[in-house]
């Protein structure tokens, strides 16, 4: 159900305008005008304009000073007349008939209406007389069939029951903590009820750092996707053309990288950095440098070898241009320059897993130490080095000490996707130190975890080190070693793998009479194109 927005130059329209609503809300109309703008006080009046273009039903009162404004963009009289004038030429692109449109013009007698632009002809003209009250009955009438498809016009039925704006929604979710259980709830009610607000888009940062604290890709994705079509579909404010870098680097990218889609990462990061360089956001700018450089890491990671060295020098040029522009924006001692040198620890890591040279791995511990003086303890982070340190001691063959590391990020369950890792890393340091069943439960519980978040490369991972170790707690598939060989050779995906053994214990299981050994490679290629 739509409300009414009534759209009025205030220099003629105004008592035309007053009359209106005089009439309107008596008969039960939800009616929305400037004249209620002291008692309702907007964040901010343009995002009421466009909220109320939006969502209801526009009634157009047509003057002369009205029509200069629509006509033209140097009628200066108003500027809230002028902006209305662009919304409702907006509105009207979208729509190409005369009925079933949620905009009403209305006029006084005797105006003449071949005076009307050609937008405006093109729909049902409505006289009103404000004196006499003439012709009000058959555009209440009207009003009331007006936006048939989309339920008519809302009419009050007495105490408002109605539920809470998208506006009053993010103002009651900036002030809770983003990882409150009731603070997910409301992101992901806002994300439900907010298509097409710019509202929501403009709070992007505090819906999206809800979901990040909870560690729900899904629900990053879904808000970045609905925030860049609703900015690709309203017109921007000045100052609003570095939003869309901001959801590109913080949004599309976060989540391309947690679904191991690399290149898809690598080209969203390099776009955002370059469109926030173009409206002169330098600390978007320098965020997406460090995204663009971590996907290059992350490729390093999982590359082949020879692969490896060159997207390592990627990585270090993106990151080395990351720390210029952090140190430039807010100082040496910030703790975006902390996160930098976490990532510059994990790069001389990968560097020593290619090399062996331990060399690197002194490096690596000298940036973690440089790191954790300028991370905040207690912080995301601050957590995410704890769990490198740990990777740097499973390195040095340090176990023990790298437990301490990640059972502390355990118990501190503060953040589910770095506890998930931590579990993770643990197994690897408790396979290092012969702790073989230990290592499967911190795996099964990876898993478990990783699943929970809708991570499923890092759960596929974490299943497939369970199926190298004891695959008896995962399938009823008997894996032998030479099979876990030949899957690592056919495919790098462990998603891939984990689809083609349970397609074998699926189908093994409708197979009659004695089961046939499993064709690994035809089974990859079925689940790789299914």
């Amino acid at each position: 159900m739509n409300g009414l927005f009534i759209s009025y130059s205030h220099s003629d329209g105004a008592p035309i305008a007053s009359a209106l609503v005089a009439l309107l809300r008596p008969r039960g109309f939800d009616v929305w005008w400037d004249g209620d703008l002291p008692a309702a006080a907007p964040l901010s009046i343009p995002s009421w304009m466009e909220e109320g273009f939006r969502d209801r039903t526009v009634l157009v009162v047509v003057s002369p000073d009205y029509l200069r404004a629509l006509e033209t963009n140097n009628f200066t009289e108003r500027k809230g007349v002028r902006y209305e004038a662009r919304l409702l030429r907006h509105k009207l692109y979208h729509h190409g008939s005369a009925y079933g449109c949620d905009v009403v013009p209305v006029v006084s007698p005797g105006f003449d209406k071949n005076m009307l632009p050609a937008v405006l002809q093109s729909l049902v003209i409505h006289t009103f007389d404000r004196d006499t009250g003439e012709g009000f009955g058959e555009l209440a009438e009207a009003l009331r069939g007006a936006g048939a498809a989309e339920g008519g016009v809302a009419m009050s039925t007495g105490p408002s029951t109605a539920s809470p704006t998208v506006r009053e929604m993010l103002r009651d979710l900036e002030e809770r903590d983003p990882a409150e259980p009731a603070a997910l709830v409301l992101a992901e009610r806002l994300v439900e009820l907010g298509s097409g607000d710019i509202e929501l888009a403009r709070s992007f940062d505090s819906v999206v750092g809800v979901a990040k604290a909870h560690g729900d890709v899904d629900l990053v994705r879904r808000t970045s996707e609905m925030c860049l079509r609703t900015l690709s579909s309203t017109e921007r404010l000045r100052g609003e053309g570095a939003l869309e870098a901001k959801i590109l680097v913080e949004g599309q990218g976060w989540y391309l990288l947690r679904e191991h889609r690399l290149v898809r990462a690598a080209a969203v990061a390099e776009e955002g950095t370059r469109c926030a360089e173009k409206y002169r956001d330098l600390y978007t700018a320098a965020r997406g440098t460090l995204c663009h450089a971590t996907v290059y890491l992350r490729m390093a990671g999982e590359g082949a070898a020879y692969d490896r060295d060159f997207y390592l020098r990627k990585s270090e040029l993106l990151l080395l241009q990351a720390i210029d522009r952090f140190t430039a924006i807010s100082g040496a001692a910030s703790e975006e320059v902390g996160l930098c040198a976490s990532l510059n620890a994990e790069w001389w890591l990968a560097r020593f897993h290619l090399n062996g040279d331990r060399a690197n791995l002194t490096m690596a511990m000298t940036e973690a130490h440089s790191a954790e003086a300028l991370l905040r303890p207690g912080g995301e982070w601050y957590h995410w080095l704890m769990v490198l340190r740990a990777r740097l001691c499973h390195a040095a063959r340090k176990y023990n000490d790298g437990k301490a590391f990640v059972t502390g990020v355990i118990e501190a369950g503060s953040y589910p996707e770095v506890v998930a890792r931590a579990h993770q890393v643990r197994a690897e340091l408790s396979l290092g130190s012969r702790e073989r069943a230990n290592a499967v439960r911190d795996f099964l519980s990876a898993e478990k975890r990783f699943r929970a978040l809708r991570y499923e490369y890092a759960a596929a991972g974490s299943w497939w080190s369970v199926a190298k170790l004891d695959p008896a707690r995962i399938t009823e598939v008997k894996l032998t070693p030479a099979d876990i060989d030949y899957l690592e050779e056919l495919t790098p995906d462990p998603r891939t793998r984990r689809r083609a053994v349970l397609e074998h214990e699926e189908s093994s299981a409708r197979r009659l009479g004695r089961r046939c050994p499993p064709d690994w490679r035809f089974l990859v290629e079925r689940v790789r194109y299914a």
